[in-house]
């Protein structure tokens, strides 16, 4: 099985940008369309409820961008026009004024409700987005599309739509740790269950509307997620470590230093640590799921520790990055780099077991401080590292009871065929340096 990521709502793909809100005039003729302009206007309503959307978000969208067969930045990068976005008011009406003639689709997106745009995004994420969508996903994108108002603006003369949103389904439960204390500030995901060429995959459906935002968990440890289709799903609770020192200004002003160890833990429904392992419920449009905690069994979990070495002469090499898989199926498990500031990596979150433990690159690397006076706030300290020698691939079987402390990687010299890759990274740098084309 694998994993798939879906960024933000294809809206943001599209080409942006919302124009901010705008309301019916009355009384005058400020919202009169232009000479090559029309006007678009109507109410959105619940579904079941029957009321109206208040402060709902209605797009009119340039039919040609949701007709493409991939979003911008994915083999698509034709200009379509532009999105306009309004909000309702509180009798549920929205206005477009001033709208280009063309073709368009009204598309409205409120909380806990199914959002069209959630349905395309879910079909546009394949493996090869570059790639045009197979007859299934086609035909799929097709209903989706048919069941949108498409308006063709070609006059002056207003068009009333009126749009009803349908209530998606929802999963509620709480994050806890082992020691029965709330998990707070996890992110909580819903990944939805796909087939592509016969192969099962989990997507994560996002449901912020937001670029770039995340569903955490509160106080209490609890997430509610809403506004999903109808599918077979799991929940994923995401737990990072990541070690940073601030620095702040008076004024406010300031940076974030890192140190390189970032380590994530992803407990999946049934509180296990594999994917395949999860437990898989089905939601329904409407449907409230309750229940659905997951426990994070922090007592069960250790911190592996360790350095590079050369095996040849034995000495510590200052720089690389370790990686660790399941010894069973290599699947991913985490990653962890060495910094300026310290050789090791460092893995917070790992279960007993066995594991693979690998070194895809490390190198001898000096380390320059450089100077940034033109910064009038603090800032971390800043270095270029400056590779002397590099090392070849190497791994390891690990096997794991408790915390360990002291483990080495020892890196052997690199292949003739790993030293030209780290030849030609070490020109592209240099070039990139230069600014000069080789």
């Amino acid at each position: 099985m694998r994993v798939r990521y879906q960024v933000a709502m294809v809206v943001f793909l599209c080409s942006v940008t919302g124009i901010g809100q705008q309301q019916p005039a009355s009384g005058n003729n400020s919202n009169a369309p232009s000479g090559n302009s029309g006007v678009v206007n109507g109410r959105v309503f619940l579904g079941d409820t029957k009321a109206p959307a208040r402060n709902a978000k209605v797009y009119l969208q340039p039919a040609a961008s949701l007709l493409a067969y991939g979003p911008p930045g994915h083999g698509n990068e034709q200009d379509h026009g532009i999105s306009i976005s309004v909000e309702t008011s509180f009798d549920g009406r929205y206005s477009f004024p001033h709208v280009p003639f063309g073709a368009y689709y009204v598309v409205a997106v409120d909380a806990g409700y199914i959002s069209p745009y959630v349905k395309l995004a879910l079909l546009t994420d394949r493996s090869s987005p570059d790639a045009p969508p197979g007859p299934q996903q086609q035909a799929a994108k097709e209903r989706v599309l048919k069941s949108l108002s498409r308006v063709d603006v070609q006059s002056s003369l207003p068009i009333d739509v009126d749009v009803v949103l349908e209530r998606g389904g929802a999963i509620n439960g709480t994050v806890t740790y082992d020691d029965g204390t709330p998990a707070t500030g996890v992110q909580v995901s819903a990944l939805i269950r796909s087939a592509e060429a016969e192969k099962e995959s989990w997507t994560s459906v996002d449901m912020t509307n937001r670029p770039w935002s995340r569903l955490m968990s509160d106080d209490r440890g609890s997430y509610r997620i809403s506004g999903l289709p109808a599918g077979q799903y799991i929940v994923m609770a995401s737990l990072s470590a990541m070690r940073t020192i601030d620095y702040m200004s008076s004024n406010g002003g300031g940076g974030t230093s890192s140190n390189g160890s970032n380590s994530s833990l992803n407990i999946y429904s049934g509180s296990t640590p594999r994917m395949k392992d999860a437990g898989s419920f089905s939601i329904t449009l409407g449907e409230e799921r309750n229940g659905e905690d997951i426990r994070i069994p922090l007592s069960k979990l250790h911190t592996i520790s360790g350095t590079f070495v050369s095996a040849q002469d034995g000495h510590i090499v200052n720089s690389g990055g370790a990686e660790l898989l399941n010894a069973d199926d290599k699947s991913f498990v985490a990653v962890a780099d060495s910094t300026e500031n310290d050789p090791r990596f460092v893995f917070y979150f790992v279960f007993e077991g066995d594991y693979i433990l690998s070194s895809p690159r490390s190198a001898d690397v000096d380390y320059v401080p450089v100077s940034l006076r033109h910064f009038d706030v603090p800032v971390p300290p800043q270095y270029e590292g400056k590779p002397r020698h590099f090392y070849g691939a190497a791994s390891k079987p690990l096997h794991v009871e408790g915390d360990m402390d002291g483990v080495t990687i020892e890196v052997p010299e690199p292949t003739a065929k790993e030293a030209q890759i780290f030849k030609a990274m070490q020109e592209q740098e240099q070039q990139n340096q230069s600014g000069v084309p080789k």
